[in-house]
């Protein structure tokens, strides 16, 4: 990820917080920058992104399978020769 990707997703991820949230994750991030390189940092903060509450929600409606697709699963099962 470069960094101007890493900061793209941080920045959006910031604005999903609550003041709260952005007050503890500023915390925990500043005691990171102090305490690691600054490639252990960008590891850290990349894996923060990827973590609730930074990471964007997941639309279950993207996962969800028709009717449509099940009947056609299961008779592709039954066509199936077996072996």
């Amino acid at each position: 990820m470069r960094r101007t990707d890493l900061f793209e997703v941080t920045m959006k991820g910031w604005a999903r917080l609550n003041p709260q949230q952005r007050e503890r994750f500023f915390q925990a991030g500043l005691r990171a920058a102090l305490r690691l390189e600054r490639q252990e940092f960008r590891e850290w903060l990349r894996r923060r992104v990827g973590e609730p509450p930074l990471a964007a929600p997941v639309d279950a409606s993207c996962f969800a399978i028709s009717k449509t697709d099940i009947a056609l699963l299961m008779r592709s099962a039954r066509e199936a020769p077996l072996k």
